[in-house]
């Protein structure tokens, strides 16, 4: 078993470990799988400030691990992108992926695909939906939003997360202390602090923490743990497309332009005016998603 991804942490540590068979090892794991004789490509260093990891010698440069290193910053922002250097850690553990997708034998329309690249496989699509279905169904109906048009926004976070999920899941806790996204809809926590704070949606309402006169101050790891839960990710992810609503309605009604709430959802902040226009993913999220989250959400 060959080490081909490493993730740092923001002090430039690695802490997170991807091998060439889609293992997912923190440091403590990655260490006892290199004791143990699991993972072969590496060996333990003792330091004053600990026990770590360095390559095997080899003629290669490219078999170093800094060779594979990605800050978790790079990692977060790779992820929409997948547009890799083919030999770079990403690059490999995305080769690696595909060629996962490759043994499952499947043709071109049982996955879901993203910019020319598949993502993830509809089955896997379908099983969240239905595991989240009343979930999802709850928080259309709390917020009195389109439930096939929030179902297929999180389609579309499930498939582009979906290569990178345990990865994102291991490296989230130890990058705590900036802007990361959680939970199935992929929220980002500056996101859920401000729509706590507008009053759309609170977690918990009995946590004084989360209080509109303390939301301003609630550290990013306590707020994480209520936006990495399936439920509250969902439901903050409805009260982001009420919110856009209600922020757009002086200008246009966004409940006629489902596109445009699709392409605002992911975008950065935006200043209301009344001639919005949608881009490749608001679209595809329409024309492509919502029909098929309509016909999963309707399976019984």
């Amino acid at each position: 078993m060959k080490i081909i991804l490493v993730i740092s942490d923001t002090q430039r540590k690695n802490i997170v470990f991807v091998t060439d068979t889609l293992e997912v090892f923190s440091l403590p794991e990655a260490i006892k799988a290199v004791l143990s004789g699991k993972i072969r490509s590496a060996h333990t260093v003792k330091s004053g400030a600990g026990t770590y990891l360095r390559a095997q010698p080899t003629k290669s440069p490219k078999d170093n691990l800094d060779f594979v290193a990605y800050s978790s910053y790079q990692l977060y922002q790779a992820i929409d992108e997948t547009k890799f250097i083919s030999d770079s850690g990403l690059g490999q553990y995305w080769n690696a992926y595909s060629k996962s997708l490759d043994r499952l034998g499947l043709k071109r329309d049982a996955f879901i695909w993203i910019e020319g690249e598949r993502r993830t496989t509809k089955e896997h699509i379908i099983s969240v939906l239905h595991k989240h279905r009343n979930i999802i169904y709850k928080a259309a109906e709390h917020f009195e939003i389109d439930v096939f048009l929030l179902g297929a926004i999180l389609i579309d976070e499930i498939a582009r997360m979906a290569p990178f999920e345990e990865i994102r899941d291991v490296t989230a806790s130890f990058v705590l202390n900036w802007n990361v996204s959680a939970g199935v809809a992929q929220v980002k926590l500056q996101t859920a602090k401000g729509l706590i704070r507008d009053g759309y949606y609170n977690p918990n309402p009995q946590d004084s923490k989360l209080s509109k006169k303390q939301i301003g101050k609630v550290s990013r790891k306590h707020l994480y743990q209520y936006v990495a839960e399936s439920q509250h990710s969902i439901f903050f992810a409805a009260a982001k497309i009420q919110s856009l609503i209600d922020e757009w309605r002086p200008k246009i009604d966004l409940r006629q332009r489902p596109e445009i709430i699709a392409t605002l959802y992911h975008l950065p902040y935006k200043k209301p005016h009344g001639k919005p226009r949608t881009n490749d993913r608001g679209v595809q999220i329409v024309e492509e998603f919502y029909p098929l989250a309509k016909a999963i959400l309707l399976q019984l």
